[in-house]
């Protein structure tokens, strides 16, 4: 089913014509005469035309014959469905700026371009339609003007457009009626704003001529901010590029206190957007070092020339804030809108032109496009920080129709543009701020810091829907064993309470704010380049930041809403306490039966299991105790030594038994290991068990019939001392004002972690005897006893006996660590290890793995009786949706999991779906639905191991059965013992000239990985019975090429290599 936009009238005008649709997600015809290599269609699919269905009798392609910027062009549109019931014909815009193709509404008539900038087409405005073409014969009855409908210009005295614009200077004022549009001065433009005189005092510098011959964007200068507050949203300081030729400026924030990371892929994304989008290439990137000089009226030209510009952005950010009373916490949208203002306010050093006239004039000038000063329009601005009414969602929505007597609008204060006609809109109810185009304003007033109105805005709330608005604004309670008389501070690191940070206290474990309520953190609105580049901290730890108020009547509010329900028991509703009394009678719910895991500890107040999560959490915060994992410090040395502070965030999971039962809650402390600067890959490399390990070491057991115990290390990362100098500000809801964290010990989310603790392990099993398996670092061998570990998951192999043996390793090892377990195998990785002593065989199965990833098939109705089907996947001509990525990479991820472990009856065609990560099509997401479909179908599979005697080898390929690329497909298997514990299907790195050819390149594939397999059976002391290996190869040719002398036109390393086995 597809969606676009409908139109009812009988004799519409522009049946004939192709009009351009934003909402639009497919390209619609409804003349069969003009598609080309029609198709049928599926039967049942459909387009929606209001509340109706139209039916879609086919696919094709469409020719459309354009005007271009000097003649006639053509557009090509494919996948193009033929619904002759439809009134007129679509062209999705969706799916032209896939393709690159970009719309420009800059100028009448706007166009349609290329990504280089080329008009594709002119369009047209006919009936209210944007039109690409129109053959219908033009009737002057139903002409409608081309020019868009524009805002009319606002009459404003001079102090009100000083207001709107930021508090530019009188000269600017004077300047801007010829200088933009939409602007009409009412009276003598003299202005004498108090905000002005408190924001705009300076000292006197003299000024040099400087002389810039590049174009706009070819040379731009960084300037870096840094603010003594964090914001609401974490941002801690900003960055300002500045386009010399035109001075017009970009703003950019970070949270991660701009690595030098960030700010290089930053920049590399800017200079991409600056090509893609102008057609301007950066040349000169300048920057001052942030360095002061003693005497800063002989500074160095281009260091006095970006503090000029710098002081100009601050002053207006100061002159706005302090105008509007708006608080320091908001100064990212400050900011935003003061670079915003100030790239359309007339200046001296442009003659009295904008930015932003400068930047697009010339930027049209210099790809070749003819057209005059583009003026910023500032008939949409209005004075900062003035009051607001937004419209509410529920009425947008139509959802409030019947409560007639409430209120249809929130009331805010203007902080920011979106763009013309969307505002950004602090709206201190809320506690966030919004973007809108729905707002009435009133210029007249300003935000006074009092909080009256805010139960005003709560009157079309019911009493659940407060209840609820106050849990999601509330912070969660500190420790509980802290008095209520104690007083906390907003910044847990500072020991001294600033003036800023008095405005905000503790009580009753709940943040109070006196003066004024602070939004909830919001991302910031980046306009070039995609969110989330830079600002990529986790959200959800973010919202542990927002704060309320504490009133009588909220209190009131939660106090009944403590014991409410929370689910279902045998279908009643049942409460925190009823659960908690089920599982003291040892009633043990089912992983299905769970509620979600908390995904953050703001979210763990409300709960089902809060109290056992809390539980765990001191458990785990006794455990660091005891290791002694870290010591507190001051935060004021720490600082000034300008150390990094990491954050930490609790993680929770449920333990469960081996019926998917409940057994504990558990709880962790995970460092903000992402958060560290100047560490590499290699620093922090940890090996781990390969699966192919695995497997050999289960076969082995299973025909020796060896003794299989699993142990598991708790806390087993803290055993590992720290090597380097690290800081973490304490766990919530255990803070202690003015206090950080110096971390002693290897803690969990560090990158360094795993390595350390390989490393500690390591040591301590080769202390007590044990040798180090060369091709395995993670197996260890002593005496016949065999210890193999994967992170803190140990297992140790033995023969009945070497028991006495293997006790005294297993005591070595428990009286160093604290260890878990010892009982038998039973899973190891997700994998469950079913055991069969009699028969000596072992299975491997992923049953519940594979029906956990099940959920993940979009459909149901797929075939799904073998893993894919025999037709050949081909690419996907547009391009996908990001949803549409994330949930293909999603499942093949899964898949991928399930085929190097237990299943090889998946491994070619997930190896096939694999190919499409990028640009999934929806066949591909049909073909990935199918083998999620068959592996649930199939989970009582397993990988049988221990039938079978000595170490069998094949190989296979397929020549040239890739059409796109004419590479072959290869495959090999390895079995030990009569059970699969090596195998690969995928395609080949080169393009082979036969079958022989193809053959030979499996061929020594699988000789490799032989190689690698006998000389790991070596070392693990394991005699076969024919020490010599055979691989199996169907190809005559190819056995002569190995045997015989004649491959002199091959690679003879490739041959050596096969030979080497004999």
């Amino acid at each position: 089913m597809k969606a676009a936009f409908s139109a009812s009238q009988q004799g519409y005008p522009l049946k004939d014509a192709f009009i351009l649709d934003s909402g639009s997600t497919t390209h619609i015809c409804n003349d069969l005469s003009r598609i080309e290599d029609v198709r049928p269609s599926t039967p049942g699919d459909y387009i929606w035309a209001g509340s109706s269905k139209v039916w879609i009798r086919g696919y094709g392609a469409v020719t459309l014959t354009t005007e271009g910027s000097q003649d006639k062009q053509a557009l090509h549109i494919v996948n193009v469905a033929w619904c002759p019931d439809f009134l007129c014909s679509l062209v999705s815009f969706r799916l032209l700026r896939r393709q690159g193709i970009w719309w420009d509404n800059r100028e009448d008539p706007t166009s349609l371009r290329r990504w280089d900038g080329t008009i594709i087409a002119i369009l047209s405005e006919r009936h209210g339609q944007w039109i690409i073409e129109d053959t219908t014969p033009f009737d002057s009855a139903f002409h409608v003007r081309m020019n868009r409908t524009k805002r009319s210009p606002q009459r404003a005295t001079a102090m009100l457009w000083h207001k709107r614009l930021g508090h530019p200077g009188p000269s600017a004022i004077e300047h801007l009626i010829q200088q933009s549009e939409g602007v009409r001065i009412k009276g003598i433009t003299t202005v004498q704003c108090d905000a002005c005189g408190r924001s705009k005092s300076k000292r006197q510098i003299r000024r040099a001529l400087r002389l810039n011959d590049e174009g706009p964007g070819e040379r731009i200068a960084i300037d870096f901010h840094e603010y003594e507050a964090d914001s609401f949203t974490k941002e801690k300081s900003q960055m300002l590029i500045t386009c010399r030729n035109s001075r017009y400026v970009w703003d950019f924030y970070f949270k991660d206190n701009r690595p030098a990371r960030s700010i290089i892929r930053l920049l590399a994304l800017f200079i991409q957007f600056m090509k893609k989008q102008f057609n301007i290439t950066v040349k000169v990137i300048e920057t001052d070092n942030e360095i002061v000089t003693v005497k800063q009226e002989v500074e160095k030209c281009a260091e006095r020339r970006s503090r000029t510009l710098r002081g100009v952005i601050k002053e207006k950010a100061r002159a706005i804030r302090l105008d509007a009373n708006l608080p320091w916490e908001l100064w990212p949208e400050i900011t935003r809108a003061a670079v915003y203002l100030y790239n359309r306010t007339p200046n001296y050093p442009n003659k009295w032109k904008s930015p932003y006239e400068i930047f697009f004039t010339r930027a049209a000038a210099t790809n070749g496009i003819v057209t005059g000063p583009r003026r910023p329009n500032q008939a949409h601005l209005r004075a900062y920080g003035c009051k607001a009414f937004a419209m509410t969602d529920d009425t947008h929505r139509g959802k409030s129709r019947l409560q007639r007597l409430d209120p249809k609008a929130w009331i805010g204060y203007l902080v920011g543009y979106q763009s013309t006609n969307i505002y950004r809109i602090w709206i201190p109810s809320m506690a966030k701020v919004i973007s809108t185009r729905d707002v009435v304003f009133n210029e007249d007033t300003i935000f006074n810091g009092k909080t009256e109105d805010l139960m005003d805005n709560l009157m079309h709330n019911t009493l659940e829907e407060i209840a609820t608005w106050v849990r999601t604004v509330e912070l969660p309670g500190t420790q509980s064993q802290q008095p209520e008389t104690e007083t906390f501070y907003e910044d847990d690191t500072t020991q001294e309470e600033s003036p800023r940070t008095q405005k905000t206290r503790y009580h009753q474990g709940r943040k109070v704010v006196e003066a004024y309520l602070t939004p909830p953190p919001t991302p910031p609105p980046v306009a070039l380049l995609v969110q989330g580049e830079v600002n990529n901290e986790d959200m959800t730890n973010m919202s542990n930041q927002s704060t309320s108020m504490t009133n009588p009547w909220a209190a009131a509010f939660m106090a009944g809403t403590e014991s409410g329900h929370i689910g279902q028991h045998e279908g009643k509703p049942i409460d925190k306490a009823q659960v908690k009394r089920l599982l003291s009678k040892g009633i043990k719910p089912h992983r299905n039966q769970l509620p979600p895991l908390p995904t953050a500890y703001s979210k763990l107040e409300d709960h089902p299991l809060y109290e056992m999560f809390k539980e765990a959490e001191k458990t785990h915060l006794q455990s660091h105790q005891q290791m002694k994992s870290w010591t507190e410090v001051q935060a004021s040395p720490v600082k000034r030594a300008g150390h990094q502070i990491l954050d930490c965030m609790w993680v929770y999971t449920y333990k469960l038994d081996k019926h998917h039962r409940l057994i504990k809650c558990k709880a962790r402390l995970v460092v903000r290991g992402d958060q560290q600067r100047n560490i590499t890959s290699q620093d922090t490399y940890a090996a781990t068990l390969a699966g192919r390990s695995f497997r050999m070491l289960m076969a082995i057991a299973a025909k020796y019939d060896l003794e299989l115990k699993q142990y598991d290390v708790t806390n087993a990362f803290v055993h590992a001392a720290i090597d380097r100098e690290i800081y973490m500000r304490m766990p919530k809801g255990y803070q202690k004002p003015g206090t950080l964290l110096k971390v002693r010990k290897a803690l969990y989310g560090l990158r360094i972690s795993p390595l350390l603790w390989q490393k500690e392990f390591t040591a301590t099993l080769a202390s007590i005897g044990f040798q180090q398996i060369p091709q395995e670092p993670c197996c260890m061998i002593k005496d016949g006893v065999i210890i193999f570990f994967y992170v803190d998951d140990i297992i140790v192999a033995y023969h009945s006996k070497q028991e006495s043996e293997a006790m005294k390793a297993i005591n070595r090892i428990q009286e160093k660590y604290a260890c878990t377990g010892g009982d038998n195998l039973q899973w190891f990785l997700g994998v469950e290890v079913m055991r069969n002593r009699k028969q000596k065989t072992i299975q491997l199965s992923q049953a519940a793995y594979a029906d956990k990833i099940s959920q993940l098939a979009s459909r149901q109705d797929i075939r799904h009786d073998t893993p894919m089907s025999g037709m050949e996947l081909r690419p996907r001509s547009d391009l996908a949706e990001p949803s549409e990525i994330n949930r293909y990479q999603r499942k093949i991820g899964s898949l991928l999991f399930a085929a190097v472990t237990t299943r090889p009856d998946i491994a070619f065609a997930t190896s096939r779906l694999a190919r499409f990560l990028v640009n999934p099509s929806t066949e591909h997401q049909d073909a990935a639905d199918r083998v999620l479909l068959y592996l649930k179908k199939t989970e009582s599979l397993a990988l049988e191991l221990g039938r079978g005697d000595g170490l069998e080898v094949a190989s296979d390929a397929s020549f040239a059965d890739n059409t796109l690329d004419r590479k072959s497909s290869q495959g090999y298997a390895i079995k030990l013992f009569g059970g699969l514990i090596a195998w690969r299907a995928s395609k080949q790195d080169t393009v082979t000239t036969s079958t022989t050819e193809a053959e030979l390149l499996a061929l020594s594939q699988v000789a490799k990985e032989a190689i690698f397999t006998s000389r790991l059976l070596k070392e693990l002391q394991v005699n076969l019975s024919n020490p010599i290996i055979t691989i199996k190869c169907d190809n005559t040719q190819t056995i002569r090429l190995v045997n015989e002398d004649v491959a002199k036109l091959l690679d003879s390393a490739t041959i050596n290599s096969i030979r080497s086995l004999s």
